[in-house]
């Protein structure tokens, strides 16, 4: 046998289980390359006979399902229903908030996580083609939804602070839904949400309120009484 230097000892090393996860893995302009940098036309898509799914363009680097709408009936009283929104393309997605309103002697109420509001709290009438949502109390996330036309269900979102009128650049938002007037020579397009990179923070609160303000829109009437005038909304509606 030689003489040389005796063999160095080997060390076997693992990591410690205990040790925290680094928060940081994914590349620093990850999340800033999710959020999109112009404006996105989402699609809302009817999913089974109570559902719905928010999609965007197959041509955005995330297409996948953003939020999942779901309706459902008060079991104990039957003419109010519950409106659901998680995040995904399922109800087991993070959840969002919901709304209950229809023909109820109980104030409609709105929900956004572990909060909830009577939904005459949340949002504001100002006149008839326009409403302020203030769920929150951070004034940055106070949103003015105006009612551009009737009859084609056009709206448009600002913040609530921004100037009125507003100019087109203030826009965060702008939702296109169920036209009044469709004539049935053609097949009615899909309710459609765009929302404008500063909106994209703002995205729940989006669609949880324009969401309301379609239910509002769409809904008949309230009947007329024998001998009486029209019931007041405010006495038919919850």
């Amino acid at each position: 046998m030689g003489s040389g230097s005796p063999p160095q000892p080997v060390i076997l090393t693992w990591p410690d289980p205990d040790a925290p996860i680094p928060t940081d893995i994914d590349p620093p302009a990850y999340e800033h390359a999710r959020v999109p940098q112009h404006g996105v036309n989402y699609t809302l898509s009817q999913g089974g006979f109570n559902t719905m799914l928010v999609i965007p363009p197959h041509t955005l680097q995330d297409s996948r399902p953003q939020y999942f709408i779901s309706v459902s009936m008060n079991c104990l009283n039957p003419h109010s229903f519950i409106t659901t929104v998680h995040r995904g393309a399922s109800d087991s997605g993070p959840y969002v908030g919901e709304f209950e309103m229809g023909i109820s002697t109980i104030p409609s109420t709105v929900t956004m996580g572990n909060c909830q509001k009577r939904l005459r709290e949340a949002v504001r009438v100002e006149n008839k083609n326009m409403w302020t949502w203030h769920f929150k109390d951070d004034r940055d996330q106070h949103l003015r939804w105006e009612l551009v036309n009737l009859n084609t269900g056009l709206f448009d979102c600002f913040l609530a602070r921004d100037q009125r009128p507003a100019p087109p650049e203030l826009k965060v938002a702008q939702f296109r839904g169920a036209p009044l007037n469709h004539k049935g020579t053609a097949r009615t397009p899909p309710p459609m949400l765009r929302i404008n990179p500063k909106g994209q923070p703002l995205f729940d609160d989006i669609l949880l309120s324009v969401l309301i303000m379609e239910r509002w829109r769409l809904r008949p009437p309230a009947p007329k009484l024998h001998n009486q005038s029209q019931m007041q909304e405010a006495q038919w509606w919850s």
